[in-house]
């Protein structure tokens, strides 16, 4: 048992509730202390210095009412300060800090992993706001349990040249997306109010030189530091913004919003992440807010070189916050390529007033449509109607609207009939456009609408078209382009726009699955296999893999394999009505009729519940070699303007009836071009 017990005030030359006096430091020198695992001896701040800042700590507003977290940080920075920082384990600490018996299991209580992630919040929380301008920051890295001393440059000269204040080293999944993000939301900003407190006195982020070149941006999700999850809406509704905003804006790729989210409250390593996604900038940031006031601070990092090149905090009342966007991200695309910033259109365009109410519906339907489930789809389209009902002319939340319609109706789920959804997805694109017309959403979704719906291919290429050139780090505009290509028979085409598409969105599972169909589709099964192999191990429970080794196995001949795989799709969940048909299709191929048959009554049952193609039955029927059946269901989807009529030339299940002139018809009917 170790002698110092924090919580029970015994026996120790420290305790959490007593300050640090002269005679604790009497035989302390820089040499002595204690370091964690990324410091070096040499460059810690004095020990009078760290002393100071946990005083300071201990008696502001986030610690005086937390006894327990007192007592934790002033256990493991006296301890290091002591030399003891390798002795700062779990065990330990719950023995120590928690007063838990000999027998204390870590494996069994999670107590010191829950109030360390406790302390290391509130620490970011107060190193953000009451303690932004203290000499020293104390900080508690994740994964450990020992701390980390910084000097605060605006307080504290540093003997080491070109290092970057404290709080511009502050954990970076807490610093940029945020600064950039609330602010740059393109079209959604309120009222300037000049009011700008930099993290550093250096001078403003200088261009790049031409022989640079940057390639990618990574943003990475903006940190809550509020500690409420249900501010994550607000966070991440930035972060999206911010990527979009700034993908508009820069001339090199953007990742997309749906990889950065994987790294959302993960301990990732900056390098780590920008070797994933092949980047060689990120930004990131970390937000507060608290009542009608919001704190950002935020950083962008040259990972290629380990360097900071741009670095601010920003705080403003809750409705001036926006309208800082265009400042910062002309500010942000500055310090990467001057020549832009010299041609940027976009910089001097007015920005729209909004309310706060209309505003914060935009966000929380942004928020729900990239959770991309069925129950999340309907929450968004709810608060995107809650806005423009505040704000009839708020095309950012018309956009979101198309966008919810199509991915409900005509893409993907495919849960309500088209003719109900489309037709609104349609009235809330061209509205959107009408009142912003720069915007990539609703062109892309409009495109969708026109391929699926309308049967409009030459109005259906020029939308995607526009949508890519609006915004070329738009991956839902490429991976849209390349279903259009794939439905001409623009096999080539297609796999460039699908590769594209998962060059911006990497951790995409729709995106890594698209590019498998296509290579499927060109016939190149082997990159096919391998691709969907890749995309396995992003996600190993996912079902679009395992549809796609389906396909693979079928095409290859190799039908037990194929249904072994449609029926591990069918057992994951999530592909609705697509594995069902691909089962049985295959199991009629595979001379099993009543298995076969056993689809067709499973798709019936799946459309007791929501809205199933006729197409899907048709192809079962396909396999079973009943024309008539087939012509039938493929009629019905025809009066229902199905969105699987679009791929009828290059679908292979139907070949077999191509001659037929039910079949020649109903392409004619459809204005297929040949």
């Amino acid at each position: 048992m170790r002698s110092i017990r924090i919580l029970g005030y015994t026996a120790s030359p420290l305790t959490a509730s007593q300050s640090f006096d002269g005679g604790v430091l009497n035989n302390l020198t820089n040499r002595e202390i204690g370091t964690d695992k990324t410091g070096e001896p040499g460059n810690q701040p004095p020990p009078e210095a760290i002393i100071d800042a946990l005083e300071r700590v201990r008696s502001s507003s986030d610690f005086v009412h937390s006894d327990r977290l007192r007592a934790f940080i002033t256990y493991i920075v006296k301890e290091t300060l002591a030399g003891r920082s390798d002795g700062l384990k779990e065990y330990v600490i719950g023995v120590d800090v928690f007063e838990r018996g000999d027998d204390f299991d870590p494996q069994s209580s999670s107590i010191v992993r829950v109030e360390a992630g406790r302390l290391r919040q509130r620490l970011e929380h107060y190193n953000s706001f009451d303690g932004r301008d203290d000499a020293v920051h104390i900080s508690l890295p994740a994964g450990g349990y020992v701390p980390k001393f910084e000097s605060n440059q605006t307080r504290l000269d540093s003997t080491i040249p070109d290092r970057p204040p404290a709080s511009d080293r502050m954990k970076i999944t807490s610093v940029l997306a945020a600064v950039c993000g609330i602010i740059v939301i393109g079209v959604i900003a309120l009222r300037v109010v000049p009011s700008v407190t930099p993290i550093q006195p250096a001078d403003p982020p200088s261009a790049a030189t031409p022989t640079e070149k940057f390639d990618a941006v990574a943003v990475l999700p903006l940190r809550n530091l509020s500690g409420d999850i249900d501010q994550d809406y607000f966070s991440d509704g930035i972060t999206d913004a911010l990527i979009t905003s700034l993908a508009k804006r820069l001339p090199l790729r953007v990742i997309s919003t749906r990889s950065v989210l994987a790294y959302k409250d993960v301990d990732t390593s900056v390098a780590s992440i920008a070797k994933t996604l092949s980047v060689n900038h990120v930004l990131e940031g970390a937000v507060i807010r608290i009542g009608d006031r919001v704190r950002i601070t935020a950083q962008l990092i040259d990972t290629a070189n380990d360097r900071h090149l741009w670095a601010e905090t920003f705080e403003r009342e809750y409705t001036d916050v926006l309208s800082l966007q265009s400042d910062i991200v002309r500010r942000i695309v500055a310090s990467l390529v001057s020549e832009v910033a010299a041609n940027d259109k976009d910089a001097s365009k007015p920005t729209p007033i909004l309310t706060q109410a209309a505003f914060e519906a935009q966000l929380k339907g942004r928020f729900f449509r990239n959770k991309m489930t069925e129950d999340g789809l309907k929450k968004g389209l709810g608060f995107f109607q809650k806005a423009v009902e505040l704000e009839p002319d708020y095309g950012l939340a018309y956009s979101g609207m198309a966008a919810c319609y199509c991915l409900l109706g005509g893409h993907g789920f495919e849960l309500i009939k088209p003719s109900e959804a489309l037709p609104a997805a349609k009235e809330a694109a061209l509205a959107a456009m009408s009142l912003n017309n720069s915007l990539a959403e609703p062109h892309a979704f409009l495109g969708i609408i026109r391929l699926k719906y309308e049967w409009d291919w030459k109005s259906a290429e020029s939308e995607f078209r526009t949508s890519i050139a609006l915004n070329p780090s738009y991956a839902q505009a490429h991976l849209f382009y390349s279903f259009y290509l794939e439905a001409m028979g623009r096999k080539e085409e297609a796999i460039r726009e699908a590769e594209e598409a998962r060059l911006i969105d990497p951790l995409s599972l729709e995106a890594n699955v698209n590019l498998g169909w296509q290579y499927l589709q060109a016939d190149q099964l082997e990159k096919a296999k391998h691709q969907f192999e890749k995309t396995a191990e992003l996600n190993p429970d996912s079902w679009g893999v395992r549809w796609g080794l389906g396909h693979y196995h079928r095409r290859k001949g190799d039908l037990d394999s194929a249904i072994n795989s449609f029926e591990a799709a069918i057992d994951t969940g999530g592909g609705h009505a697509l594995p069902y048909s691909g089962l049985g299709y295959t199991y009629a191929i595979s001379g099993k009729p009543e298995k076969a048959r056993e689809m067709i009554a499973e798709l019936d049952r799946l459309s007791q519940r929501s809205y199933v193609s006729p197409v899907n039955v048709a192809t079962v029927y396909a396999g079973l070699s009943d024309d008539d059946q087939v012509f039938k269901w493929l009629e019905k989807a025809f009066a229902d303007r199905s969105r699987s009529l679009a791929w009828l030339k290059v679908l292979p299940e139907f070949d077999a009836m191509r001659a037929d002139e039910r079949f020649k018809s109903l392409v004619r009917r459809i204005g297929l071009p040949e």
